[in-house]
């Protein structure tokens, strides 16, 4: 009897070995699919902008052509946001010049329908602008915007209305497109 129980502990000792052992096999999976770079590539389109700037005589806004590329679903918040980034970047046109200061930092940017109201940073303001470069600087964001199908431009520097610290701009805000700084065709 001893034996035999023996042998059934020797069996299932070896049983359970072998069981124990025994490699696990994982559920296959299905391939990731990863996406196809040139399936990236299609969220992405070509687009043409424009930017104004003022002439180097500061008669007018003139218009400046440039191609970026973004996501073709972007949010007009983000699409505004690039075409200020490009426009503060200043020009490549040496017809043109730049009237943002580069130094000028977009604080905040928000679209409500047509309408957008944009934040600066203080650096925005040059103290030392005539009457002109500072209207000329105000509509050359403000013309900008309108190409993009933003019909009201509400600007502020460091919280307050730019027209508080440019007094000397005779519009209201919200500021609409400014045609008459354009030079007739």
């Amino acid at each position: 009897m001893k034996r035999l129980l023996i042998i059934v502990l020797i069996l299932a000792l070896v049983f359970t070995l072998a069981v124990g052992c025994k490699k696990k096999e994982e559920p296959i999976q299905p391939p990731q699919e990863q996406e196809n770079p040139q399936e990236q590539e299609s969220a992405f389109e070509e687009r043409e902008i424009l930017l104004f700037y003022p002439d180097q005589n500061n008669n007018f806004l003139l218009p400046e052509f440039r191609k970026v590329t973004v996501q073709k679903d972007i949010e007009t918040e983000d699409l505004a946001r690039l075409v200020l980034e490009e426009l503060i970047s200043g020009t490549e046109n040496s017809q043109l010049k730049c009237i943002v200061p580069r130094n000028a930092k977009l604080l905040s940017v928000d679209v409500y329908g047509e309408s957008i109201e944009l934040d600066f940073s203080e650096d925005f303001i040059v103290k030392s602008y005539t009457k002109r470069e500072k209207l000329l600087q105000v509509f050359s964001v403000v013309n900008t915007l309108s190409e993009l199908g933003l019909e009201e431009v509400v600007i502020l520097v460091d919280g307050k209305p730019v027209s508080d610290i440019y007094t000397s701009i005779e519009y209201e805000m919200p500021y609409l497109r400014n045609d008459e700084l354009m030079p007739s065709k």
